[in-house]
């Protein structure tokens, strides 16, 4: 009874899915991410809620499975009675082994994150780009912008500098693996065609 966000099918296994439920609810108890482990019974499959990843307030957003079972997710913005920010926001790699989530945020990922795009030219699963959106209030301004990781979060590059503020999300041109497309709220549509270059 709450909106879903986002499901993704688990390419590793036919029977498995992810599913975001966004709610807060106080303790945040009923939003999530849900997981799924036999969808061969349709209508009587079971969803389980998965544990809380570490500072999220129920708000998840997209998900991706890697090819090695793991899952990454975003969880967005979520602001409080006063209508101020929390620092619940970022992206995390859930374990389906260890049934536990790691927070892999960069800082700027913190308040308002939105997509995770997994770099389709990169085997290794190991290259991601997260879109982020400035907030207001009490928060730092100028966090909005795309990020990206080489190395499963372990470190982040803010490639976009001060120039976007708000941005959804990304595509790449599949016929060309440097050409990536970026989208804003008020900023238009953007491209590279050296995503891959150091700067």
């Amino acid at each position: 009874n709450h909106p879903v966000f986002w499901i993704e099918l688990d390419p590793n296994n036919p029977n498995r899915a992810y599913a975001s439920v966004v709610n807060h609810a106080g303790s945040g108890a009923a939003g999530g991410v849900y997981r799924c482990d036999n969808l061969n019974l349709l209508a009587s499959s079971t969803w389980t809620l998965t544990p809380t990843p570490p500072r999220t307030e129920g708000h998840p957003a997209s998900l991706v499975v890697l090819n090695d079972g793991k899952l990454v997710a975003t969880f967005s913005g979520r602001r409080d009675g006063g209508g101020a920010f929390t620092a619940s926001s970022g992206c995390f790699i859930y374990n389906p082994t260890a049934n536990s989530w790691t927070d892999v945020s960069h800082v700027g990922m913190h308040y308002w994150t939105k997509d995770v795009v997994v770099d389709p030219n990169d085997a290794t699963q190991n290259t991601w780009y997260v879109s982020v959106f400035s907030g207001w209030g009490s928060i730092p301004p100028g966090l909005g912008g795309l990020y990206k990781t080489t190395n499963r979060g372990a470190a982040w590059t803010k490639l976009t500098g001060s120039t976007l503020d708000r941005v959804t999300s990304c595509t790449f041109n599949t016929n060309y693996s440097n050409h990536l497309y970026i989208t804003t709220e008020t900023q238009g549509l953007w491209s590279s065609y050296n995503i891959n270059s150091p700067t």
